[in-house]
């Protein structure tokens, strides 16, 4: 249902806000903390870190709890991550709160798309797909630039704040139009596991792994990156990054378009993009 796949790519907006929403602020954490940017950058890495390492593991653990339960769990956890955020607190306390909604981002994203394509035939179960995935490009071109335009004009907190407040929206729609979704057909761990093993998988995850690795060394700097050597502001970041989000909403749908012709023979006229 469609109703699903937009609920989904709500949250999602509040997973990626929260991912990504740190990068236009990583020189003012910095600057309070009084820390170098690289150490500032775990705050990025360390999240990207637990999804690699831990991802696969914890979306077969959840997989035969109720989905809707697991989607408020996960939008919870992102929410008390933002409050906490939000207060300013030691730098090794901020650091284990933006590291453990990454154990569950994995597991809410695959229960997102889980939950838009129940019941739907493959034609359409692609578009419900394309829906929720949507809430990324969304986040890039509203929240994560809006964050940061926020800090850039008040305190580098305020993006916290905007994190916290789709976070509550995600939960409360989750929470009033998602049904009880209990699994009616629970597989085995066992059976579960063996996907890991399977080529298609290996080479999928491994083309993901170099992909994501080149886009967050270049991404998760592009702030300070643009205020040290182009001399911008706060505010000119934020438009940086609204501009980059402009673009990855034209790029999404154009992939969309690619892919839909034919998955295997389109996927590498993405790398050169990267280069």
């Amino acid at each position: 249902m469609k109703k699903y796949a937009y609920i989904g790519c709500l949250g999602f907006m509040a997973v990626i806000t929260t991912e990504f929403g740190v990068i236009g602020i990583l020189p003012q954490i910095a600057e309070h903390y009084q820390i170098g940017i690289d150490k500032a950058g775990w705050l990025l890495s360390a999240f990207a870190l637990i999804i690699a390492l831990t991802g696969p593991f914890m979306t077969l653990l959840m997989s035969g709890f109720d989905r809707k339960k697991v989607m408020l769990t996960a939008i919870a956890i992102f929410l008390f991550t933002a409050v906490i955020s939000a207060m300013s607190p030691p730098f090794w306390l901020l650091m284990l709160v933006r590291i453990l909604p990454a154990f569950l981002q994995p597991v809410y994203i695959a229960t997102a798309l889980s939950v838009a394509v129940s019941g739907a035939d493959q034609k359409q179960a692609n578009k419900l797909m394309g829906i929720v995935f949507m809430g990324v490009a969304l986040a890039m071109v509203t929240t994560v630039p809006f964050a940061t335009w926020l800090a850039s004009l008040w305190i580098w907190e305020s993006s916290f704040i905007v994190q916290g407040a789709v976070s509550t929206v995600a939960l409360v729609v989750i929470y009033c139009m998602l049904p009880e979704m209990p699994v009616k057909e629970k597989k085995s761990y066992k059976s579960q596991v063996k996907i890991l093993s399977q080529p298609t998988f290996i080479i999928s995850t491994a083309m993901n792994f170099f992909m994501i690795t080149a886009w967050f060394s270049t991404y998760s700097y592009f702030a300070d990156y643009l205020n040290k050597a182009k001399g911008m502001d706060g505010t000119m970041v934020s438009y940086m990054l609204f501009l980059f989000g402009i673009i990855g909403v034209a790029a999404n749908w154009i992939a969309g378009k690619m892919l839909s012709w034919n998955v295997a023979k389109q996927q590498p006229y993405f790398f050169p993009v990267l280069l």
